[in-house]
């Protein structure tokens, strides 16, 4: 990871409750007070010089649009109380596998005002610069009074501000989401279960429950809904990152970002040699398949979508691998051997010689049953075709 941001960091660390002066530890999203344009972290790169009046902000995206946060984990900053200094008290963010501290070796303080938080450092305040109503916004340190104040709200399972999946696979009845995000969860709506990729086989793959309480920050896996609808597909965050499964053949992605097309970390380019993306089987079940994105208009080249987990594979595997269970693998594994030992006895080989002498020849099961009628040795044994 890059010396991401300074501009980052110092503005995450304005995301805090606006009912409180000393915000608590956990999970927030932020929209600026007179655009209403929300917070996104979508890259890890960029740069800032006060003194120059020079930044890199496209790190950082705003957006108009409630609706659109519910189910991007961009859009979700933990932060993390660290201490106390001459400034006041500071804190830690953590968004995306990156954080202030990480990053920079900082902490950063907030500087409460009517109920919302500004950040100021270097004699600037950072700010949304865009003044229109277009949807996009821009972060940048120009503009004063209400563009500079931000309001933050946590992220609550059972309040407006949740976290939903929505589904991009449907199979069946059931709804299905690649997903990866630098938070814990715990299933919070009914019919909700967690998925990983436990098996690679040139013909299948294999899917496993994971059933732990909190299924731990950056693990890829696949979510299982029972509605399309965000609202009915709930996680209830948690901040845990212990280990996930150690057989879990899935990897994942933060970032598509395309206005970064200098940054290694902000895109990741789909390769059909070594990858596979949650789909439909041309058969029409559910499996991975080869990436459908439509390629981009400028090079020609997919990218992976963000925050999505996706499966590694060996070169030359099948562009189709539909999703087993284990139970189903095993029956696929014996018909295997079945198979395997009827192939081995078709090609077995005999040496048979009629009962004067005389070499008949090497001769496979079904020619040896085809002799006509007498009697012969096979492989030094008498042997009998017909009364």
């Amino acid at each position: 990871m890059r010396k991401l941001l300074l501009i980052v960091s110092f503005f995450l660390s304005a995301w805090t409750a606006v009912y409180s002066a000393d915000p608590v530890d956990g999970y927030y999203r932020v929209h600026n007070l007179k655009t209403e344009r929300y917070v996104y972290v979508t890259d890890n790169t960029g740069r800032i010089n006060y003194q120059a009046m020079d930044a890199d902000m496209k790190a950082i995206q705003l957006w108009k649009n409630h609706d659109r946060t519910i189910s991007d984990p961009a859009s979700v900053i933990y932060l993390q109380y660290k201490g106390e200094g001459s400034g006041g008290k500071y804190y830690d963010l953590k968004c995306q596998s990156t954080g202030v501290h990480d990053i920079i070796n900082y902490y950063v303080y907030l500087h409460e005002s009517k109920g919302t938080y500004q950040l100021y450092a270097e004699g600037k305040y950072l700010c949304d610069n865009e003044t229109t109503e277009i949807e996009q916004g821009w972060l940048g340190m120009d503009r004063s009074g209400d563009y500079r104040r931000w309001v933050a709200t946590y992220v609550d399972v059972t309040g407006d501000e949740y976290f939903g999946i929505s589904p991009s696979v449907k199979s069946g009845s059931r709804y299905y989401h690649p997903f990866y995000a630098d938070f814990g969860f715990t299933p919070y709506s009914e019919g909700i279960k967690v998925w990983y990729i436990s098996k690679t086989d040139p013909e299948c793959v294999v899917i496993s429950e994971l059933k732990s309480k909190v299924i731990p920050a950056r693990t890829p896996v696949i979510i299982e809904c029972s509605s399309k609808y965000p609202t009915n597909n709930r996680l209830d965050l948690k901040y845990s990152y212990a280990s996930g499964p150690a057989d879990n053949r899935l990897k994942g992605v933060y970032f598509n970002n395309p206005d970064r097309p200098k940054s290694k970390d902000s895109r990741t380019e789909f390769d059909p040699a070594t990858m596979r993306v949650l789909g439909i089987t041309a058969e029409g079940k559910l499996g991975y398949i080869l990436s459908t994105v439509k390629p981009d208009k400028k090079n020609g080249k997919q990218y992976l979508e963000a925050n999505q987990s996706y499966l590694v594979v060996g070169e030359n595997m099948a562009e189709e691998l539909p999703i087993v269970t284990e139970e189903e693998y095993e029956l696929i594994l014996q018909e295997r051997v079945i198979a395997s030992a009827r192939k081995t006895a078709d090609d077995m080989k005999y040496t048979v010689y009629m009962i004067s002498g005389r070499k008949v020849g090497e001769l496979d099961e079904k020619q040896l049953n085809a002799l006509p009628d007498g009697i012969y040795i096979v492989n030094n044994r008498k042997f009998v075709v017909g009364r």
